[in-house]
């Protein structure tokens, strides 16, 4: 599973929902944080993938299962935080994964590629944390992290869209946990930089030469590389354990020093 599962439980007697759960950074936040003892409701829409998600936790003992559905839905999302009450007695904890992007300028995109984006990074993250933020003030208190990006807080010319959707997650986290804060629940989020994740090995394989492609990436990087998806997993599991009692409407760069740089 991961070098988490040989650590005491930071997030042991918690259970929520991971939306995104199926791959990259989505999968890997399931994984440490079942490793850390929470139990989860992997939510996604690729079903065949998540099950083998959530087969992979339960064989390293821990205890997840997997709920189908489209955060774009509401409906879904719903769907999502009542299992996790209804199976393992509360949502006490969110995790917001699920995410889609392309590549194109401004003035190339099209309204139905605007809306589409609009409605998994954006809507999909404001309707789980909509019905997460009921269960846990039912429940005396939780911890929501939202998944942003260094296209949060730096622009990208051929990011637009990708990026007004991760940089609105902000904003939905400063408010959540200003909104929320007397009810006992905190709300941050993580902006991660380039991980080896499907989606940016796509982007890799699509290139004449991947190989040299992933080069000049990590030359970019003060460190050189890009991250392992559980690098930022385990910055998720901080953010939701205890270890974070007073960290709210925080935003967590770990990008290996990228948006550091001044050249």
């Amino acid at each position: 599973m991961s070098e988490g599962s040989n650590r005491a439980g930071r997030l042991a007697g918690k259970a929520g929902v991971v939306t995104g759960a199926a791959a990259g950074l989505g999968r890997a936040v399931l994984l440490e944080a079942c490793a850390e003892g929470a139990a989860v409701v992997a939510f996604d829409r690729d079903a065949e993938a998540g099950e083998a998600a959530v087969a992979e936790v339960r064989a390293a003992g821990g205890t997840a299962v997997f709920q189908a559905g489209d955060v774009s839905r509401e409906a879904d999302c719903a769907a999502a935080v009542k299992r996790s009450v209804a199976e393992f007695g509360a949502c006490d904890i969110l995790d917001n994964n699920a995410g889609v992007a392309i590549e194109l300028s401004i003035e190339e995109t099209s309204e139905e590629q605007i809306d589409g984006i609009l409605a998994v990074n954006l809507k999909g993250a404001f309707f789980a944390c909509k019905h997460a933020v009921r269960a846990m003030r039912e429940g005396g208190g939780g911890a929501i992290v939202n998944t942003g990006s260094i296209v949060s807080v730096v622009g990208d010319p051929v990011l637009p869209v990708y990026g007004t959707t991760k940089t609105g997650l902000l904003g939905l986290t400063r408010s959540i946990a200003v909104d929320y804060a007397e009810d006992g629940i905190r709300c941050n989020a993580i902006c991660p930089g380039d991980m080896l994740t499907p989606m940016l090995q796509r982007t890799f394989d699509s290139a004449p030469d991947p190989a040299a492609k992933r080069a000049e990436m990590e030359s970019f990087y003060p460190l050189k590389r890009i991250a392992d998806p559980r690098e930022a997993a385990t910055a998720v599991v901080f953010l939701l354990s205890e270890d974070a009692s007073f960290v709210t409407g925080a935003s967590l760069v770990v990008d290996g020093g990228l948006t550091a740089k001044c050249y």
